[in-house]
């Protein structure tokens, strides 16, 4: 008898992250791991004035950056320090989804002056740190990236936090990501086993390099199974050591339209007040 792999469905999908989101029942090993992973990312970060910058992103989609930019704000906010993650993935937003909130006025909303900083933070009782979602899709998400708004924004909050934790786009599908290097204090790069390929990775070193954005470490999520597997790499090319194969390559299939022939994030909604302030500009 044939064996059919049903593709998952995508509430399959978000359910699956959900459950990754580290909880009070969460494994041991895998919430070591995380630790572990704080601890070097601390004693990897330079010394800086007000809240340290860290940026999760990834090579490609689909390699876990948001659930791991999440589980690593719920970490650090265990040693009693102030955290607070923004999800400026504006395109593909999925960091409310996973904390199971609304994603409401966020990012997007604060950098279009439609709301003020204060009312979009929205606080995590179970885990004591704070988010800014996403909020609506904006036309144009790198400009207001690449604002003195998002400047105004990321100084205000290194004053009141410690940790400023970033989830931003795939390096390699959009520019996001390398535009806002400049606040980075640190980089984070997610990449996962028998998926992201190494002239993927590459690519993403080498986008990052030339921002002279500082990337602290290489985080590998293995496949999922009884033998999860974690790693954290500062040494070899790049400064990094990633000595895994990788065999699978994506496509450009996303929904949000950004060149020619592919698409990357969600459908923005035909008449949102965003798209109006930036007629208006």
């Amino acid at each position: 008898m044939a064996i059919i792999n049903k593709k998952k469905t995508s509430a399959e999908i978000q359910s699956e992250n959900i459950a990754r989101i580290l909880k009070s029942d969460t494994d041991f090993t895998t919430v070591e791991t995380y630790k572990s992973i704080r601890t070097n990312i601390m004693f990897s970060l330079p010394k800086s004035e007000g809240g340290k910058v860290i940026a999760v992103t990834s090579a490609a989609p689909s390699e876990g950056k948001t659930t791991t930019c999440i589980n690593l704000a719920i970490t650090f906010a265990q040693t009693g320090a102030k955290v607070i993650l923004l999800d400026c993935d504006l395109r593909k937003a999925r960091t409310h989804r996973y904390l199971e909130m609304e994603r409401g006025e966020g990012i997007s909303n604060v950098l279009c002056g439609f709301v003020e900083i204060d009312k979009a933070i929205r606080h995590i009782p179970e885990s004591n740190f704070d988010v800014i979602t996403a909020g609506e899709i904006p036309p144009n998400p790198a400009e207001l990236l690449d604002s003195s708004e998002f400047e105004n924004l990321i100084m205000e909050l290194k004053n009141k936090y410690d940790y400023i934790f970033i989830d931003t786009p795939p390096v390699t599908i959009v520019t996001d990501a390398v535009v806002m290097s400049k606040y980075y204090t640190g980089v984070v790069v997610i990449i996962k086993e028998n998926y992201t390929t190494f002239d993927v990775l590459d690519d993403t070193m080498d986008f990052l390099k030339k921002a002279d954005a500082k990337i602290v470490g290489v985080v590998m999520l293995g496949e999922e199974n009884k033998n999860k597997k974690y790693g954290y790499y500062r040494k070899g090319k790049y400064g990094y050591k990633y000595g895994y194969k990788y065999g699978y390559k994506y496509g450009y299939r996303y929904g949000y339209k950004y060149g020619y022939n592919y698409y990357y994030g969600d459908e923005p909604k035909p008449k949102s007040k965003l798209q109006g302030k930036r007629e208006e500009k």
